[in-house]
């Protein structure tokens, strides 16, 4: 099955691009804006982080009550511009994407959220429903935007 985008989002973020970085990299800051997230869980001894392709870890996010966990591979990592990650699910393999580029007044952000459906089943699913996801994640990245701008202020 082909690859389906299910969300898109793009902003300027008033702040530099290594801490809007910081905020979409670092799991502890992560989950100060995203309230699905719970923790990742890493393959090495030391349950750390590695940002090089490859890395595999288990992703536990909370969905209303509901916790579950989604295996995921960090496919390309370019500090600051750029982290693609894998996951795979029963409904596919859902990709996503951040990129970062400097602009003249902050960081433009997109994030690009996409899933090859496993089945016919989750292709219809994603194409019916799939713009319910925008409200999600829309307030999701407007938390983000709101804690990168609040830090960076506080730097100045």
């Amino acid at each position: 099955m082909k690859e389906m985008l299910v969300y898109r989002y793009e902003d300027v973020i008033h702040a530099p691009i290594d801490l809007v970085f910081k905020y979409v990299d670092d799991d502890e800051k992560i989950k100060l804006w995203n309230t699905m997230l719970i923790e990742n869980i890493y393959d090495n001894k030391e349950n750390k982080p590695v940002p090089e392709p490859g890395t595999k870890f288990v992703t536990v996010q909370k969905l209303d009550k509901k916790i579950i966990k989604i295996d995921s591979e960090l496919i390309e990592y370019e500090a600051p511009h750029k982290v693609v990650m894998h996951s795979h699910s029963k409904e596919g393999l859902s990709i996503s994407k951040y990129l970062l580029s400097r602009e003249h007044d902050g960081t433009r952000l997109i994030v690009e959220a996409s899933l090859v459906p496993s089945n016919f089943f989750y292709k219809l699913t994603t194409k019916l429903l799939g713009w319910t996801a925008k409200f999600v994640f829309e307030e999701q990245y407007q938390n983000l935007k709101r804690y990168v701008e609040n830090e960076a202020v506080e730097d100045e």
